[in-house]
């Protein structure tokens, strides 16, 4: 018997979207990763009448670029959603593999023209919604209920498993070779991803989505609950990608970056592949509450690391709690889109999510406009958006609308 025994699904349609999310990552790990390092060191001419300093300047222009990304996502979610109804899932994958490379085309040529940087945002908030709602109605679709964990980690695994090595390849490409050629490889490696979507089976979804129906959604105590469980992950999320920034500032090298988040990820392996049939078969929340509090213990140490060893260390931490923790939570809100409406629960929370990337970018830009300790700021928001994460649920209340 091999060492790693993991019964995931192995259907058709579940082996594509495996693979559609792998080749996402792949593109992510490479480019996205870096993203921020490059929107902080762009320089909008516009910006120039507000006499900001260097490190205000960026930060201003990253809070932008992805306000104006959510925004668009949050505006569009009901019309995208819309076509996806209309045209079968399959095709929310391939408009989103389309505007994903749009969105890549756009900050390759960005060099020349910074403004074009923006237009990716726009871009970029088209496909999300095009893309990640398919992908968590079709995950969620094919996958068991008894199944499910397992699954998610199969996928987190493959994923910290790229994780691992892109960042440090991307990197080197940047120092060596630049951001356009990263743009440009990551947009071969999307294409690839249609390959994939085209293998799927156009699944034709009877369903109504409107603004009505959310905001009658968020009345239910219930899913108003789930809503705050969202928002505190999108904060850690966010957090995340300036977390990436801050090293940078810190080690001054890109490629330094790239080499330490790599390092770190190499421990988180182990928990990825085996904690996902952990959460299957153990129903109790004492080990998700205890992997949480860890995390916003870690969010609030981040403020004090004072060289790349403490950095490393942290994030090695860091990564082999948020490896069952997010296993855990992901788990728990999936479950809960399996019912006659999933593709609206999906929706709604993807909305759910760009409001709160709206407000949570706002915050940055007033943070560190006002308060000389903004990162420790953003570092306590962050934690608290993990102790937020906590009020999920992998079940409806009884008072809660029907899923």
């Amino acid at each position: 018997m091999p060492i790693f025994h993991f019964a995931f699904q192995k259907t058709k349609n579940l082996k594509y979207i495996y693979a559609i999310r792998l080749v996402r990552e792949l593109a992510n790990q490479l480019m996205i990763f870096f993203l921020p390092l490059y929107i902080f060191n762009i320089r909008f001419p516009f910006m120039s009448r507000f006499n900001l300093s260097g490190l205000h300047e960026g930060i201003f222009n990253v809070a932008m670029v992805y306000f104006l990304t959510y925004l668009v996502c949050f505006l569009f979610a009901i019309p995208t959603t819309k076509i996806l109804i209309k045209h079968g899932i399959r095709s929310g994958f391939l408009m989103g593999h389309l505007f994903y490379c749009l969105f890549i085309l756009c900050l390759y040529l960005s060099k020349d023209n910074p403004y074009l940087v923006l237009t990716s945002a726009v871009i970029n908030g088209f496909q999300i919604n095009f893309f990640w709602n398919s992908y968590h109605y079709s995950l969620s679709r094919n996958s068991d209920k008894t199944k499910i964990g397992t699954n998610l980690g199969l996928i987190n695994f493959l994923l910290n498993l790229l994780a691992m090595i892109s960042p440090a390849i991307g990197g080197l490409i940047i120092v060596t070779l630049g951001y356009q050629t990263l743009f440009l490889l990551g947009l071969v490696i999307v294409l690839g991803g249609v390959v994939f979507s085209l293998m799927l089976d156009n699944v034709h979804v009877k369903d109504i989505v409107s603004f009505k129906e959310f905001f009658t959604w968020l009345k239910e105590p219930g899913f108003r609950r789930l809503a705050l469980s969202f928002t505190g992950r999108y904060f850690n999320d966010a957090s995340i990608s300036l977390w990436t920034l801050y090293m940078f500032i810190l080690l001054g090298s890109t490629d330094g970056v790239g080499y330490f988040y790599s390092l770190s990820l190499f421990l988180a392996l182990f928990i990825s592949y085996t904690a996902g049939s952990f959460v299957d078969k153990n129903k109790g929340r004492k080990q998700f509450f205890v992997s949480g509090g860890f995390m916003s213990v870690i969010w609030l140490m981040r403020g004090f690391v004072i060289n790349i060893w403490s950095i490393t260390i942290l994030n090695a931490f860091d990564k082999l709690t948020s490896s069952f923790y997010w296993l855990f939570f992901d788990r728990s809100w999936l479950l809960r889109g399996k019912g006659r409406e999933a593709l609206s629960y999906f929706v709604y929370r993807e909305m759910i999510y760009s409001f709160a990337a709206m407000f949570f970018w706002i915050l940055v830009a007033l943070l560190f406009y006002f308060f000389i300790a903004a990162w420790r700021s953003l570092f306590i928001f962050a934690a608290v958006g993990v102790l937020l994460t906590l009020l999920v649920k992998d079940h409806k209340d009884s008072q809660e609308v029907s899923i």
